[in-house]
């Protein structure tokens, strides 16, 4: 009987496409991967150290595995990712329950980890290399729906913004090289994915470390070349790099979805310099223009970090009065945590917790109402949808999403009319709207 193992992937697309390799590791190898953790006879959390929520969630998760690692002597609990990274010899000194710690530049030692625990060992593989990154030769098991695949196409991050503890644990700014990234994509456009989503920390650095310029439009016009893919997306651009030649890529690229997460963090121009974040409000005011003139139907995606050290109400009020301004078509905020180590946990000015938490309830009410208007101006409009499957909350209505929804951060169309197949594309009118989500039906 094979060694059954589960996998609990934490954290951003960027960890679990290393999930997917760690899992596809330990089945070339003769393990059998499992959903069910209580069958498992190993659990492995790979897990995220953004921010302190991201860290709550992962301890939380491994207290509740350790649970079940009690409960049978021989199942052994395996912690990956960037809290192994960063924590190591915390976790193993205060959670005995764990049998091993792997950091992010070690996980392809994965199946290596497991035999060793297996056969009785407790391991710490914790270098100071950077995060490794695969390559296309890599085995992945794919976890999201058939029809959708993230695809790395760098790892790490040289930006060093004052709050941020990623190039601590991930390295610096590292690309792979465009042949290796089309080679994975097209195999997984062989495997059934129509939606490549091509995600790292900066994509608009994409190539710069190996080409000596930036080479992201490149690299998406190789992608679309792709004869089963029907759409390419790609996340997290840092704004000043948005080059008029990436822009007018995404205008006439068919393939591509017109969409973009521009990470701003803010737009107060002192707070901007605190964070170590180049540009300020004008810059995004101009590359937001520049990207809605020449792709009218683009949808605008951004995040904000609230309550950051030296945040006082007036530069609050200058984050609310641009997004009421500008009209973002998508937002996330969050509230600032200091991360040990960062410049910015030294920084003077701090927010009290309260204020912090009111100030992202404030901002996400100003945005939702321009969700909700930007969703009703789509009534009545006919747009192609990628079919997801039923709802959870019930089998009469199915799941969707437009070129303008992202998975798992955006709404989604919601369908009574007709259930096609997961991983189908139709066209749906829309004919209601609610604050994020929409619903519709299918017309052809």
């Amino acid at each position: 009987m094979k060694t059954r193992v589960a996998l609990v992937s934490l954290g951003c697309a960027k960890n679990l496409v290393d999930s997917e390799v760690m899992i596809g590791l330990l089945s070339e190898a003769g393990f059998e991967p499992t959903v069910k953790l209580n069958k498992a006879d190993v659990l492995i959390v790979n897990t995220c150290a953004f921010i302190d929520e991201a860290q709550e969630e992962a301890v939380d998760t491994i207290l509740r595995l350790a649970e079940l690692r009690k409960r049978n002597p021989s199942r052994r609990l395996v912690v990956t990712g960037c809290l192994a990274q960063r924590f190591p010899q915390e976790l193993l000194d205060e959670i005995p329950e764990i049998d091993a710690v792997v950091g992010t530049g070690d996980f392809h030692g994965i199946v290596k980890v497991v035999r060793d625990t297996l056969s009785g060992k407790r391991v710490k593989l914790v270098g100071k290399q950077p995060c490794f990154i695969y390559d296309e030769s890599f085995p992945r098991c794919i976890s999201t729906p058939r029809h959708t695949a993230y695809i790395k196409i760098a790892e790490g991050c040289s930006n060093y913004c004052s709050y941020c503890v990623i190039p601590e644990v991930r390295g610096g700014f590292r690309s792979r090289p465009i042949d290796s990234i089309v080679a994975e994509a097209r195999r997984l456009a062989e495997g059934g994915a129509r939606e490549l989503i091509l995600i790292a920390q900066d994509t608009t650095r994409y190539g710069q470390d190996l080409y000596g310029t930036p080479a992201l439009s490149e690299l998406l016009k190789e992608v679309c070349r792709i004869d089963e893919v029907e759409w390419v997306r790609v996340l997290y651009m840092y704004p000043t790099r948005v080059t008029n030649e990436l822009i007018e890529v995404m205008a006439s690229e068919t393939k591509l979805c017109k969409y973009v997460d521009l990470p701003l963090q803010h737009v107060d121009n002192e707070l901007l310099k605190l964070m170590n974040r180049s540009g300020g409000h004008e810059e995004a005011r101009q590359v937001i223009n520049r990207l809605r003139e020449a792709i009218p139907e683009i949808t605008v995606r951004s995040t904000f970090i609230v309550g950051f050290p030296g945040e006082t109400e007036d530069k609050f009020r200058s984050l609310l009065d641009f997004l009421k301004e500008v009209r973002l078509d998508r937002v996330g905020v969050f509230t600032y945590s200091p991360q040990s180590g960062t410049p910015a946990s030294f920084f003077p000015g701090s927010v009290d917790e309260k204020v912090k938490e009111m100030r992202k309830q404030e901002a996400m009410e100003v945005q939702r109402v321009i969700s909700r208007e930007k969703n009703e101006a789509r009534i009545g409009q006919i747009t192609k949808t990628l079919i997801e499957g039923r709802a959870e909350e019930s089998e009469l209505v199915t799941i969707g999403r437009s070129q303008a929804e992202a998975p798992e951060i955006d709404g989604l169309i919601y369908i009574g009319n007709l259930h096609p197949e997961p991983g189908e594309f139709r066209f749906v009118k829309i004919i209601d709207a609610g604050d994020y989500d929409l619903v519709g039906e299918i017309v052809s």
